[in-house]
């Protein structure tokens, strides 16, 4: 055998325990055909063997992100895009200029302001209404649990005081004390009321920002992405645009998915049939679809996250959406189908409804079903070491793990006890990492949650306060492996992906410099090189 290309002359951190370090890799059409030090590598080499001299850079797997929605993003970036740090002044602001550039556009779609700038009641609908009264507008909020919307995309979705709220409590319309909405949706059922009667997307622009958005992976070293669900309305592009792209390679990651997530109980009937087609139609290592996705409550900003007590805020409660024996029939269901399991589970009530999914599930005997929590934002104490017991992967985005006061005053203290990854990698837990992009806030670079998850602090942003608890700090180590072998582990494809070692798929990333040897405060400053994904470079800078 020769190799095709061979790798030297670099710091190579293989993410393999049996052998963290290498000096040579070699490469032979889209599979490492060997990794370990130079005189073995030469071997395989002939005249046809292109020397790739590394020059020192580092070179890693490529970069898995665990958790994405990219064919959502594609349709809500086609519109007016908001920042997190912007103030309400600032948000209608770029709402008017964008109106304003768009005439003709007959409707207005946008997504980014922060959730927590308004009170409980949220954003209202006359301050869109001074924007624009004519035309239907729908803001969404920068995690896409809640939503703002004028007058007249109520007025053409029919939604008015008489309009049941889809789930009451949790998925709902918040309303004035003559019961009128004000034009603040709360999670995905009542945006899903809107959409199903006003088209808010330009089908000509979903498959160009889509492409766009996995340039911008590729410049990331990100070499495969989790798509962790979407609305109905996005499935024609989730089945039909993106494995075309992939065919002819405008999609550049390999897409591991589960379609339609299941967001309320009614949507089980639908999803778990699907599901079944599915896993059987689409299941190549380019394009999969092995997961039951579940949301079971909301986000702590939107104050719709299912907490054991009450919100310091205003002592609402809210609970989850599946009861703990409702889920874990479900979930017990999901693996005897052969599917992975990822749930939505922000507060800790949400989250002990996964590990006791996790738990019926083990003790049913389906050891291998890969069971994910997401986010994992307030977890009890008695049940951090769960984690480990049941083999629940936490899989997060660490670019959230920062100090913020704002939130301070919707759950109180409890906002010093939240992300404690540390204590449950501790517990024999494996941490995964995604951006949950297009709500990933401050970007979805791999680098930036590498060191986030170290320093527990906003990157470029040394005056701003660290997370508590300080000892839930991630070391570097930590962070690779998040988005490597813990998320390929995730995908089910860990014999294949996450680590360079012989037999596994070419996908790397070459950095400018070895992050172990960087301040933490920098690594988000470190160059990609280029990104190998199945062997091709896809991205060189």
């Amino acid at each position: 055998m020769s190799a095709d290309k061979l790798f030297i002359n670099g710091k190579i951190y293989t993410v393999n325990k049996d052998q963290e370090w290498a000096q040579a890799v070699a490469v032979e059409g889209n599979r490492i055909v060997y990794v370990g030090d130079r005189d073995g590598a030469e071997a395989l080499c002939d005249e046809n063997t292109k020397i790739c001299d590394l020059e020192g850079k580092m070179m890693l797997p490529g970069f898995i992100d665990g958790h994405c929605h990219p064919v959502m993003a594609a349709h809500y970036l086609c519109g007016v895009y908001l920042q997190i740090e912007w103030s309400p002044e600032e948000c209608l602001a770029e709402i008017q200029r964008f109106v304003k550039e768009h005439p003709e556009s007959d409707t207005y779609f946008g997504i980014g302001y922060a959730e927590w700038m308004f009170d409980e009641t949220g954003p209202k609908k006359e301050l869109l209404d001074a924007i624009c009264p004519d035309k239907p507008m729908m803001i969404l909020g920068s995690s896409a649990h809640e939503a703002w919307v004028n007058t007249k995309a109520l007025e053409l979705a029919g939604i008015t005081r008489d309009t049941p709220d889809p789930i009451p409590g949790f998925h709902y319309f918040h309303r004035d004390g003559e019961g009128n909405p004000t034009g603040h949706l709360l999670e995905m059922a009542t945006q899903n009321m809107i959409m199903e009667n006003i088209n808010f997307f330009d089908a000509d622009k979903i498959e160009e920002v889509l492409a766009a958005a996995s340039d911008g992976y590729a410049a990331m070293g990100v070499t495969s992405t989790c798509d962790m669900g979407a609305p109905e309305f996005v499935m024609p592009a989730y089945f039909e645009t993106v494995p075309e792209m992939i065919e002819k390679g405008s999609y550049k990651q390999r897409f591991v998915g589960c379609g339609r997530m299941v967001s309320e109980k009614s949507d089980v009937e639908i999803v778990m049939p699907r599901l079944r087609r599915y896993k059987e139609t689409y299941d190549t290592d380019q394009f999969r679809i092995n997961f039951l996705k579940i949301i079971n409550d909301g986000t702590l900003e939107t104050r719709s996250a299912a907490l054991s007590q009450p919100y310091d805020e205003d002592g609402s409660m809210v609970k989850p959406l599946f009861t703990r024996e409702e889920i874990a029939q479900l979930g017990v269901e999901a693996a005897k189908e052969g599917l992975n399991i990822n749930v939505h589970g922000i507060g800790d009530e949400a989250i002990s409804g996964t590990l006791a999914m996790a738990k019926a599930v083990r003790e049913a005997g389906y050891e291998d079903c890969r069971i994910t929590n997401s986010h994992c934002d307030y977890v009890k104490d008695e049940e951090l070491e769960l984690f480990g017991k049941y083999n629940v992967i936490a899989n997060t985005t660490c670019v959230w793990h920062y100090g913020n006061p704002d939130m301070e005053k919707v759950i109180g203290d409890r906002q010093n006890h939240t992300f404690r990854i540390k204590t449950m990698i501790k517990g024999g837990c494996r941490m995964g990492q995604g951006s949950d992009f297009p709500v990933d806030e401050f970007g979805r670079e791999p680098l930036k949650g590498i060191e986030m998850g170290c320093t527990r602090q906003l990157f470029n942003h040394p005056e701003l306060p660290v997370l508590k608890p300080y000892e839930e700090k991630l070391s570097v180590k930590d962070g690779i492996e998040s988005y490597t072998i813990n998320n390929a582990y995730q995908m089910h494809m860990d014999d294949r992906l996450g680590s360079i070692e012989a037999g596994k798929y070419a996908d790397l990333v070459i950095l400018e410099k070895n992050i172990f040897d960087v301040p933490l405060s920098e690594i988000h400053k470190v160059k990609v090189c280029e990104t190998i994904m199945d062997g091709k470079t896809v991205y060189k800078s």
